[in-house]
């Protein structure tokens, strides 16, 4: 199953899981060997189900929508139709800000993207890339007669390249997505 390599908690160094283009310009002191000397970021998956009342009653929020909360991938077991969170967590612990930070992100053939669900930091910038075309990226979605409109085909989205605003030293920021599996 295409969801097997996302474990919660999971730290990688930026270089092995970024595509393309994140250049972090800063080194922290040679003299703090525990400190990374580089961004670092971390992916975490969940699955997200209805919280329930002891009796099995939905717990529903002010608006009547069910409250959902999260299940750890590790803990889940992923079936067509169920809801995958993924969170991913760019954590800056050098002296420098960290700038043109930009992630790549595989989108397996079985998950369907929701455009819609993105949250991150102001200045987040989505693209998407297709099957046939995994290096040409187009925003997901584009302003036309002042209206913003979806440019992203969902059927054939492989790929996302976030690009993030400048990393301030010592901070960190999340960006959340959401994908059902078909």
């Amino acid at each position: 199953m295409p969801l097997t390599f996302l474990s919660s908690g999971q730290k990688w160094s930026v270089p092995i899981l970024v595509a393309a283009g994140l250049f972090p310009l800063a080194l922290a002191a040679q003299d703090q060997p525990d400190t990374p000397e580089t961004v670092q970021v971390a992916l975490a998956g969940f699955t997200l189900e209805p919280e329930r009342t002891e009796t099995g009653a939905l717990v529903l929020d002010e608006a009547g929508a069910p409250v959902m909360q999260r299940i750890a991938l590790d803990d889940s077991v992923v079936t067509p139709g169920d809801q995958v969170l993924y969170v991913i967590t760019v954590d800056n612990p050098t002296a420098e800000p960290a700038v043109n930070l930009q992630l790549g992100v595989q989108v397996a053939a079985e998950l369907l993207l929701d455009p819609d669900s993105f949250i991150g930091p102001e200045g987040l910038v989505v693209e998407w890339a297709g099957s046939e075309e995994l290096t040409s990226f187009s925003p997901i979605f584009v302003e036309i007669e002042g209206e913003t409109v979806m440019n992203a085909d969902l059927d054939d989205l492989r790929a996302l390249r976030l690009t993030l605003p400048e990393l301030p030293p010592a901070e960190e920021f999340s960006v959340e997505y959401t994908v059902t599996l078909r």
